[in-house]
């Protein structure tokens, strides 16, 4: 294997493990999932609110405090979903951008691509992912109610406890998960520091401590001209 092509399998080896760009991978990933995610409960939910209909409940008193808590919800699910779809697809081609580029800022260490939208893209990915499927899951009690406990509210009431029973495990996982993923966080960010004072301390003893190189000895020859030869 010539030199040239041992240098560029190097260099390509270096790319992929470098830790910046599995980091943009991992955005990347996520936006994505928020793309998809958002932009499918953001139609269900619009679906949903044009497709219900109080014209059979005229007969019943309207009960204005569920009427105002289902317009709130809705509004609160559609604005959410569509704001963690605009970050998506707003941050989502400048990510892809930087990655097919990766050869140009990949050699310099202190280079840190899209780094400042970092917390909007963990706002996408919670909003998107957590806060937007819990209210979707209340949307739907709320729907179950309305359209269901005018004919039989035993029916509303076990629809009610059985998004209760599935509602409760997602609580705990959500809850769980982004506590493990901070962990998680934490870790490598402390990691990342221990490893930057480490190396800071090494330079600060070598700057006090230079290498002295001892005095070369120098042996001298005197010729003795009145010796005979």
């Amino acid at each position: 294997m010539s030199d040239s092509s041992l240098y560029l399998s190097s260099k390509e080896t270096s790319r992929k493990n470098d830790q910046r760009l599995h980091n943009l991978f991992y955005r990347k990933s996520k936006l994505e999932s928020v793309n998809e995610t958002s932009a499918l409960l953001s139609g269900f939910a619009i679906v949903a609110i044009v497709e219900l209909s109080l014209d059979s409940y005229k007969g019943q008193s309207s009960n204005d405090n569920l009427l105002i808590c289902y317009a709130i919800i809705s509004c609160l699910l559609v604005g959410i979903h569509l704001l963690a779809l605009l970050m998506s697809m707003c941050i989502l081609p400048e990510l892809k951008s930087v990655i097919r580029q990766s050869d140009y800022w990949i050699n310099n260490e202190n280079s840190k691509p899209l780094s400042s939208l970092n917390i909007y893209i963990e706002i996408a990915w919670v909003v998107s992912t957590g806060l937007g499927l819990f209210l979707f899951i209340i949307e739907l009690g709320i729907i179950i109610w309305i359209k269901v406990s005018g004919f039989s509210r035993t029916a509303a009431i076990s629809a009610l406890v059985t998004l209760c029973i599935v509602g409760l495990p997602f609580i705990l996982f959500a809850v769980g998960f982004y506590i493990r993923v901070t962990r998680a966080k934490v870790h490598l960010h402390q990691t990342d520091l221990d490893k930057i004072e480490r190396g800071a301390i090494a330079r600060g003893l070598l700057l006090n401590n230079p290498v002295i190189t001892p005095p070369r000895s120098t042996v001298e020859f005197h010729v003795d001209e009145h010796h005979p030869t």
